[in-house]
Order: C-alpha cells, then structure tokens, then sequence
C-alpha cells in the first residue's frame, strides 16, 4: 500500500519531519489551508515554508504554485478534508512531491505520483487513533528515525468511507452545497460555505506565518463551515 516501505511513527508532524528528511529537502511549498502542524513540521525541520494560495475547493492552487516553483524543491500536498487534490500536475514542476493522506485514506490514486506518503492518526483525521503517524517510501530508513516496521490495517477505512459516502449524499440531497461536490471520490467532510459560518475550521497558515499574499483564500477563509459526518 502507496511505497514498498512502511513505518510507524510517534505522530504525523513527526512523519512530515522524517518525510523532508528523506527528500532533502530545503525550501517547502505549502497550502495556506491546511493544518498549523504542516508549517511546524517545515519548521522543526530546518526548512524554510513557501506558503501559496488554494482555490475554492480548498485544495493548493496550481497557479500560485507556478509562480514560486523556481524557489522550491518540494512541495507538500495534502487532500483537504477528504477532498481528493489532483497531484499529477505538480510531477512536471521537478519537485520533490511529499502527499500527505490524512483526511483521505481508502481513495483510489493515493501516492502514485509522490516521493514520500504520511498520514496523522490523530483526533479527527480519516483514521483516529488517538495519536501516531505513518510514512511510506521507497527508501528504507535507518533505525531510531521511527517507532517500528509494524504495519498499519486498514482499520475499517472501506465502511469509513461508505457511511461518510451515505451521509454526504443526504447532505447534498438536503440542499447543501458541499465543497468539492463536483471532484469524485470526495466531499467527505461535509464543508460548505455560508454567509453565516458557526466555527472556523482552520486559520490560514498565511495569516499566523505572514510574508505572503493569499488572495483567493483571503476571499472565502471567513464562509467555511461544515457539518461533522465522521461518525
């Protein structure tokens, strides 16, 4: 599953860091919307982040990506909240590709164009296990860089991903507009905009880092919210 090696890890943030390790990386292409832990993760890895702009399906913006790629060696992609992010693009930009999986896993596709794959398992992530992280490469690691070889089930991830599948089908059938509606095997999350959002499922990683102009997510990071079908 995804690379010929497999490794437990203490967290995700930690896989993210090995992942960087592995691919030596320097300067780091990220998405504005996704998880503070991203940017800790280029952080406590010595690397510097070059954050960039998605486009209303939350997902990294190719075109913001074009105009910084000269500056870069890699980029980290995840699948914002199970919306699947198309990572064939970004093989033609000579990057290294580190395809973060955590709020995706059970998709077809996963890992097919990346270097590296990691995922969380922690609280809300496709897979909760109360902690931990996984990575998957094609290069074996040298020991104390991870917890174990141990493999990782699937945990249940195809009824996971049925009864999420169900619920997002009476969302849409309810009237909601969910984000990503339109992109297969996605829309699991149950994010939509509105003009009246309850909680702010994320900050903008632009807005707690600065030195970067997101102008698409600036447009809408202020009309997410969304309904939990996690259960």
């Amino acid at each position: 599953m995804y690379k010929k090696y497999q490794y437990n890890t203490e967290t995700g943030t930690k896989a993210l860091e090995i992942a960087l390790k592995v691919c030596k990386s320097k300067k780091v292409i990220i998405p504005t919307y996704t998880c503070e832990d991203v940017l800790t993760a280029v952080l406590n890895a010595g690397c510097e982040p070059i954050i960039v702009d998605c486009n209303k399906n939350l997902q990294i913006d190719v075109a913001s990506v074009l105009k910084v790629v000269s500056e870069a060696d890699t980029i980290i992609i995840p699948h914002m909240f199970g919306i699947k992010n198309q990572v064939s693009p970004f093989k033609n930009f000579n990057l290294k590709i580190i395809e973060d999986i955590s709020q995706c896993h059970g998709l077809p596709g996963l890992g097919d164009f990346a270097d590296v794959v990691v995922t969380s398992l922690n609280k809300s992530k496709w897979l909760d296990k109360n902690g931990g992280g996984y990575i998957w490469t094609d290069k074996k690691l040298q020991e104390g860089y991870y917890l174990s070889t141990d493999k990782m089930s699937d945990w249940g991830i195809e009824v996971k991903y049925n009864n999420r599948l169900i619920k997002s089908k009476e969302l849409l059938n309810a009237g909601v507009d969910l984000i990503g509606k339109d992109i297969p095997n996605s829309w699991l999350r149950g994010m939509y905009f509105t003009g009246t959002p309850t909680r702010r499922p994320y900050i903008p990683l632009h807005e707690i880092y600065g030195k970067f102009d997101c102008p698409i997510v600036d447009s809408y990071s202020n009309k997410i919210d969304w309904i939990s079908i996690f259960n």
